[in-house]
């Protein structure tokens, strides 16, 4: 095994595990007490990544190789949905796992919400693995025990807070990702960049460059860094009730008004730098971004060039709807993570609508002419 980062922590009174690095050895070597406890096993993956990852995956369950069920989900976004979780759950069942059984889930963000959904209702809860197969899933979304499925088109309003007891960040999978791949999950890093402590802002900022490029060594210790980062606030405020956790929030409000907007065309880390931007935008606008602040956060957000928002995402009755109903705005009008300075946040609830509106189409002008 090369080089790896471990960190243990408790969520939830619960011991919770992470290993990133590069060329890791099998699950089982990672984990054995895990593996050593389970009278059955069941691989969650996506059909295009077991189709190319098929010989990888065996070597990542070694000896449990043979005795692992295997449940190919659709390919993105369509995995989170009720029906496929169903699927899955009779899968499960007709498939014979128990309380003792361990799921693995292995893919992005789509699959890790999946699997992590399912590892919780089944049988009230067994074990599971979350090894994030993409850039996404490595930096921020295979990691903290957020599960969930989609909602009549809005995103992640259904599910639980159920923590793997092992997360696995091998950069090794980037490897066949090119350079637009890399670029599209980068939205998530950039983040990061934003919302951390000046050393890890900075170290994000330094490697990223190269990372984009395909740099093993920079990649693998962006991802080690961030996820790191983001286990850490998870384990000081699992379900956001400190504010602590709510800053890995910082561009979601609108990122994901975008992505449903775009219907598919636009990807989760692109919409979340548009997202991002926004946030910027309306941090300036209430007063909220320090002045001194302006030049390096706008230089942070203009070092990634995401594909153009198209006019369905500037419309802004349906912005407006879709944050409206993002689960963080409770019982506001709406709720928005905005940026006083890289490093620290600040929520802000009912900002009104002619502002919003505005910003919107300050977005248009300011960054779209640019894109």
């Amino acid at each position: 095994m090369k080089r790896a980062f471990v960190n243990r922590t408790f969520v939830s009174s619960k011991e919770v595990s992470l290993v990133c690095g590069r060329g890791l050895v099998p699950l089982p070597k990672l984990s054995p007490g895990l593996f050593g406890g389970a009278d059955k096993f069941c691989l969650v993956t996506d059909r295009n990544c077991f189709k190319a990852f098929k010989g990888r995956f065996n070597g990542m369950l070694g000896g449990a190789s043979g005795r692992t069920e295997v449940f190919e989900a659709p390919d993105g976004a369509r995995a989170k949905d009720f029906k496929t979780l169903e699927h899955l759950l009779i899968f499960m069942l007709e498939r014979g796992l128990s309380r003792r059984s361990l799921l693995i889930a292995a893919g992005g963000g789509s699959v890790t919400d999946l699997a992590g959904l399912s590892a919780a209702l089944y049988m009230r809860g067994i074990k599971w693995i979350s090894v994030p197969t993409t850039l996404l899933g490595q930096a921020d979304a295979g990691i903290g025990g957020k599960t969930a499925v989609d909602l009549n088109g809005v995103k992640n309003m259904a599910g639980a807070f159920y923590q793997p007891d092992l997360t696995v960040c091998d950069s090794a999978f980037l490897d066949t990702l090119n350079r637009r791949e890399l670029r599209a999950g980068a939205g998530e890093l950039l983040k990061y960049a934003l919302i951390a402590p000046d050393k890890l802002g900075r170290a994000v900022l330094k490697n990223l460059p190269a990372a984009l490029k395909g740099g093993r060594k920079e990649l693998a210790e962006i991802i080690s860094a961030c996820a790191a980062f983001k286990l850490d606030l998870v384990s000081r405020d699992e379900r956001e009730e400190t504010g602590l956790r709510e800053t890995l929030n910082f561009g979601h409000t609108a990122g994901h008004a975008f992505e449903a907007a775009s219907k598919g065309t636009l990807g989760h880390g692109d919409a979340v730098l548009w997202g991002m931007r926004y946030a910027a935008t309306l941090s300036y606008r209430l007063g909220i971004l320090e002045k001194s602040s302006v030049p390096a956060i706008e230089a942070a957000l203009l070092t990634l060039e995401p594909p153009p928002l198209k006019s369905a995402a500037l419309d802004f009755d349906r912005f407006s709807g879709f944050i409206s109903r993002d689960k963080k705005a409770g019982a506001h009008s709406n709720r928005f993570m905005l940026i006083v300075r890289p490093g620290v946040l600040k929520a802000v609830n009912d900002v009104p609508g002619e502002v919003l509106n505005r910003c919107l189409k300050e977005l248009d002008g300011i960054y779209n002419q640019r894109s």
